[in-house]
């Protein structure tokens, strides 16, 4: 069979939990894989021998809006205008609408049986109406959008707008909006199938829409420790991993918040800072100056480098404070690793309700991080019957008893 998977051009809309492994896992089983993206992600996928098709829009606007300056506005105003700057990321009618005829271009040669989205490439879920293809979203439940409450559906001006340029872009094309939830905040919603590689628990209260499936994970066999730095890190105190994932990373006070409780409760921090910064402090995505003063201010011993291998590196951590990104927060749960989550976007804030509804460990909103609060949150987490620390061995069982990636591949087979 052949399946078509599209995602926007940013290394975390490859992975969701397990995205890419589950289109490698549907090669390795003999079927046809096609993945559309942008450029940006060539190379990774090429790692991966997944074959590309590159999109010149992928619908997803990156880099990102210009940050919205306060200024005078007031706090309602001023949240009204930072979600219209995220519905603009996503949801631009002439972003998507040029995504959707690359699509459908690239799907008429390619003829898949299936096509299979992230939840932020708009593009696809109108792209697969026209083309009469099955759809499915991969890393996202099927949320129910309509509240038992009828006096809470009443959309407000943030959630007309994106419904306004849904309706726009569905009117343009001639279709209905199939793929779509259309009774709530605008959404992609496949009727078929939401591939998750979540778990009952993680979701636990949610009201979720039976086309969800749930795979759970299981963590991949740990690899040989070949970094230097690895064998000189020492062995009688906790390991404590440190990250912002890889696209919203240059975040001084983040990094030497976490890094200095990580220090106070007798850890060692591992700083995974993003790109453009390796161990030896080149430059790229972070200036010369900032390298150094992130560097000069860390307690020691600290490690600081451009990222890490999970499978080299998170068998031997004790805890982790970072974003909430959902490959980062799937591969620590899968791995039994109580988490401190600060979440800087929308969808990390899902990921921050997760843990903390999981028991797992804990969500601290960015403007709240502070040292002493990390600190009673790692002492917590450190404890030797800390609840954390048996709810993360649980939920790790619970994951990895879903089937995992192999499940999800079988899933999308019998969905196509």
């Amino acid at each position: 069979m052949r399946f078509l998977c599209v995602s926007a051009q940013l290394a975390g809309h490859l992975d969701w939990g397990g995205y890419l492994p589950t289109a490698v896992e549907l090669m390795r089983t003999g079927h046809d894989v096609l993945w559309a993206t942008g450029r940006e992600l060539q190379s990774q996928l090429d790692v991966q021998g997944v074959p590309v098709h590159i999109l010149q829009e992928t619908g997803w606007r990156w880099p990102p809006p210009p940050p919205i300056q306060k200024g005078t506005a007031s706090d309602e105003e001023f949240q009204r205008l930072r979600m219209v700057r995220s519905l603009d990321q996503w949801l631009d009618a002439a972003r998507v609408q040029a995504a959707t005829l690359e699509l459908v271009d690239a799907a008429e040669r390619f003829r898949p049986h299936l096509i299979v989205s992230e939840m932020f490439t708009a593009a696809a879920g109108i792209a697969a109406e026209l083309l009469g293809v099955p759809f499915a979203v991969a890393g996202w439940p099927a949320f129910q959008t309509r509240s038992p409450n009828p006096n809470a559906d009443a959309p407000g001006a943030v959630g007309k707008l994106a419904q306004a340029r849904v309706g726009a872009l569905l009117a343009d094309f001639g279709v209905t909006g199939v793929n779509w939830a259309l009774d709530g905040p605008a959404a992609l919603r496949s009727p078929s199938l939401h591939l998750t590689y979540w778990s009952p628990r993680w979701y636990a209260g949610a009201r979720l829409l039976p086309q969800t499936r749930m795979v759970g994970g299981v963590a991949p066999p740990s690899l040989p420790r070949e970094s230097p730095w690895l064998d000189q890190l020492p062995t009688d105190r906790p390991w404590i991993f440190i990250t912002l994932g890889t696209a919203f990373t240059r975040d001084i006070n983040f990094f030497l918040i976490a890094a200095r409780a990580a220090a106070e409760v007798g850890g060692v921090p591992i700083l995974a800072v993003g790109k453009g910064f390796d161990a030896v402090g080149t430059e790229g995505g972070w200036s010369q100056r900032e390298v150094e003063a992130l560097r000069k201010r860390l307690p020691q011993p600290s490690v600081l480098v451009e990222r890490v291998r999970f499978a080299e590196v998170l068998p031997y951590v004790a805890a982790a404070v970072h974003h909430g990104g959902a490959g980062t927060t799937h591969a620590l749960v899968t791995h039994g690793i109580p988490q401190i989550v600060a979440p800087k976007a929308a969808d990390q804030a899902r990921q921050a309700s997760g843990v903390a509804r999981s028991g797992v460990g804990y969500h601290i909103p960015p403007n709240q991080l502070t040292v002493p609060l990390t600190v009673e949150a790692l002492q917590k987490i450190l404890a030797g019957d800390a609840p954390a620390r048996l709810n993360a061995a649980s939920l790790q069982e619970e994951f990895a008893s879903l089937g995992g990636i192999p499940k999800a591949a079988q899933i999308l087979v019998a969905a196509a």
